[in-house]
């Protein structure tokens, strides 16, 4: 069974489940919230805990969202977005597979290629994405796909494939929450995309395009399609940082956001979500971050600087204990009620190391659990040095015992009188004098 195939069937059950009733979360706390979007990720990216996942790895119709990796690779290939330029031409999306006439009111006009990548975020403006990949690529979209799926490999996702810089409502276009935690992560250090995203109230026109003629600037004016970060939706959540939205009968809603409240960062991805009055995606986002908000916190788990176990150090002579702590602080998000007896830790360590190790020496690592659930890993380091010390005692130790088991060359004195005895005489500075001297030196210097 080939894995288009797969996939499908996949898609087919998730389908059946989502439209019976809500589904509920299989998570790392219990919230409380009903929710109708299948795939869910709710992450806490200050402490990097995922507080909430429900099938995070579950294929699904990537829609606009492949956007995301289009601007990625565009910003690679294009040395200078604000100056190099695009002339839109009026048959241009006429040849597109599908088309959204994202571009239409720039028709003959020149955009730069930060003018395409912000009316393709903030519009999911599928013309602006070939577009944006045709000014990148020479034209060439296949070499541009190819960058694609390059990236999201390099990038370390495993369960996302694309066919095209846009829109495509194939199978064989698809992605998963926690790819897509990982994709949007590497959006947020990009300065470009948080230079659009800034933008209060956000919106976004191309700066040749603006005049003093106010009625032209809104005709050139674009504005977020997500309703989450439209202050006049009945979704607005004034707590979104940026987010990047798809919706299509085909695919559902899907979408993935960032929101900051009083300090702490979360990322949420939905794929398979309803665009209902009562059931909507954007609901599911903003019910979801405000229950991490309310009841969630965050704990110093464990302090790099304390040992939290044993590992048996073995030596020639005997064997004893040294401790061991984290490579560094880890901080998780819990609940509130958050109760230290509830922590615990799976070690993974040898039975015993020999000498010598140092301090800071790996030996293994240990698994964090909370309530009998996982929240993370840690490094295990050695806390002293073992036997390091010993080595340089050791060294001379030995050089002294050979030395007394090697014969010694006889002293300048003894030398001397050696040849006076015989009846010889050596004129100072003769090669078997200056290795005397030299022997004499290295004696006196040990």
């Amino acid at each position: 069974m080939n894995k288009r195939i797969k996939f499908l069937i996949s898609a087919v059950l998730i389908f059946a489940l989502f439209v019976s009733s809500f589904i509920l979360p299989a998570s790392s706390y219990e919230t409380g919230v009903e929710t109708s979007t299948a795939d869910m990720l709710l992450v806490n990216l200050d402490t990097d805990t995922v507080v909430f996942s429900q099938k995070p790895d579950n294929m699904w119709y990537a829609g606009y969202l492949s956007e995301l990796v289009t601007f990625l690779v565009a910003y690679e290939l294009i040395d200078k977005p604000e100056e190099v330029t695009y002339q839109v031409e009026k048959d241009f999306s006429s040849s597109l597979p599908h088309k959204d006439g994202c571009l239409n009111p720039y028709i003959d006009k020149e955009l730069t290629a930060k003018d395409l990548m912000a009316i393709m975020l903030l519009t999911s403006g599928n013309d602006a994405a070939y577009a944006l990949a045709d000014l990148a690529s020479d034209g060439d979209r296949e070499t541009f796909v190819t960058a694609m799926n390059d990236k999201v490999k390099a990038l370390g996702c495993k369960n996302t494939g694309f066919v095209s810089p846009g829109y495509d409502s194939t199978s064989d276009q698809y992605t998963t929450c926690r790819d897509l935690y990982t994709i949007y992560m590497a959006l947020r250090e990009n300065p470009l995309f948080n230079e659009i995203m800034s933008a209060r109230p956000l919106r976004y026109i191309p700066e040749s395009l603006v005049s003093d003629d106010q009625e032209q600037n809104e005709a050139y004016t674009v504005t977020p399609e997500a309703s989450i970060l439209n202050e006049s939706s009945p979704y607005y959540f004034r707590y979104t940082n940026d987010a990047k939205y798809s919706h299509t009968d085909a695919t559902y809603a899907n979408m993935a956001l960032t929101t900051t409240y009083r300090g702490k960062t979360y990322f949420f991805a939905g794929l398979l979500g309803l665009n209902e009055s009562e059931r909507n995606i954007y609901a599911d986002a903003k019910k979801l971050a405000t229950w991490a908000y309310l009841n969630l916190s965050d704990y110093k788990m464990i302090n790099s600087d304390e040992s939290v176990t044993q590992i048996k150090v073995t030596t020639d002579w005997g064997e004893y204990n040294v401790g061991l702590h984290p490579s560094n602080s880890a901080f998780k998000t819990l609940p509130n009620e958050y109760d230290e007896k509830k922590v615990a830790y799976q070690f993974n360590i040898p039975e015993s190391v020999k000498v010598p190790i140092a301090e800071g020496q790996s030996v293994g690592g240990a698994k964090i659990s909370y309530d009998g659930n996982e929240i993370g890993e840690v490094q295990l380091n050695v806390t002293s040095d073992e036997g390091i010390s010993m080595l340089p005692d050791m060294g001379r130790f030995s050089t002294y015992v050979l030395k007394q088991l090697t014969p010694r060359e006889p002293s300048t004195e003894a030398t001397e009188a050696q040849e006076e005895k015989s009846g010889e005489t050596k004129a100072p500075g003769t090669i078997e004098k200056a290795q005397s001297n030299a022997s004499s030196s290295k004696t006196m210097e040990d």
